[in-house]
Order: structure tokens, then sequence, then C-alpha cells
């Protein structure tokens, strides 16, 4: 399975914020080898960097891809930035559903992550 991370902490640990889980469930079990590619531009210091980094730039920028009604989609940023990740957005169109931070896989041989100096994505 090839996919990327929306954020990677500076000690190693993997963040990423699904709308459906069909990205975050191959991430925490089936597919036998993982491959993330990540951009420079998703190194963050810890994980509440990390699940700002989504509220802050990837998740608004996603819900403009995705053509959502959601407050980060107008606003750019999430409503609860700073904020418990359950309070804020009521939107059936959420794409901040499914919260997963990979911090260590037991499969030693399962998880490759990829950096790249360039940035990749958002």
């Amino acid at each position: 399975y090839i996919t990327s991370a929306n954020a990677v902490t500076e000690s190693g640990a993997l963040v990423n914020v699904d709308g459906n889980a069909n990205r975050v469930s191959c991430i925490a079990f089936g597919p036998k080898k993982v491959i993330f590619v990540v951009g420079a531009n998703k190194i963050v210091k810890d994980v509440a960097e990390g699940f700002k980094r989504v509220k802050t730039i990837a998740a608004p920028k996603n819900a403009k891809r995705l053509n959502t009604a959601t407050p980060c989609k107008e606003l750019g940023h999430c409503i609860c930035v700073d904020g418990d990740i359950t309070d804020g957005c009521k939107s059936a169109q959420r794409i901040c559903s499914q919260y997963v931070v990979t911090a260590f896989q037991r499969d030693k041989n399962r998880i490759k992550v990829i950096i790249t100096p360039e940035a990749l994505g958002y």
C-alpha cells in the first residue's frame, strides 16, 4: 500500500486523519507492506502540532478540492484548531472523522517511510 502522511513528528510518529477511514484503516492493519512518501513540509515537532497542521493546512485544502460543505472550506481553517477534536464541525461532509497516530509498528518490516526534501502535497 502506497500512501502519504498528514504529518510526521520529529520523533517519528505518523499522524493521519481521514473522513471515511479508507486510508487510515490500511495504515493500521491489512496490507503486508505500507510505504509512505512524505514531503519535508510535513515534518512537525509533535503529535499536537501534527493535528494543528491537519486543521490549518491539509483539511481546508482537501475540503476545497473535494468541494465539501464544511466550515474549513469556507474559513481556510478548522473551527476547532486549538480545541477538542470532537468539538466544532458538525457537517455531514466532515473530512476529519478518523484520527490515527502510528507511534510504533510491531512488524519491523511492514512500514517504510521515505521523506523527500521537496514539499509534497498538503
